[in-house]
């Protein structure tokens, strides 16, 4: 799971970035700003019978006109957890814990805390 890095005339978006180095079929997705120039792609990928979370990670230099591509998936257990619940629903459950399952399980209880803190905001 390394890094590609590319070289373009027209800056890529995120999601054609992603496209790059990333071969799977994509059911649905969410973009994030990480930092700076960086950016988190979260995709909802079709892989053998299953949809599975994908994550990209790409960072733009925009004076090289380069642009850096990490993808991991969810077995990795990445430390990025802004996968949108919409996008987050189109996974094939897990039945087995695994690195995967521990991963969505932060990602679950990220959209849980937002939930609580829209509600919190009515009261």
């Amino acid at each position: 799971m390394g890094t590609i890095s590319v070289y373009y005339d027209k800056k890529p978006s995120v999601i054609d970035a992603f496209k790059m180095d990333m071969s799977l079929p994509i059911i649905d997705f969410n973009v994030e700003h990480v930092e700076g120039k960086e950016y988190a792609i979260y995709g909802a990928c079709k892989y053998k019978n299953e949809i599975i979370a994908v994550i990209g990670l790409i960072r733009y230099d925009y004076l090289n006109k380069e642009v850096f591509i990490k993808i991991m998936d969810e077995s990795v257990g990445p430390y990025y957890y802004d996968m949108k619940k919409k996008v987050f629903d189109k996974l094939t459950p897990i039945k087995e814990k695994s690195l995967a399952s521990d991963w969505r399980k932060k990602v679950q209880s990220k959209h849980w805390r937002i939930v609580m803190s829209e509600y919190s905001r009515l009261f």
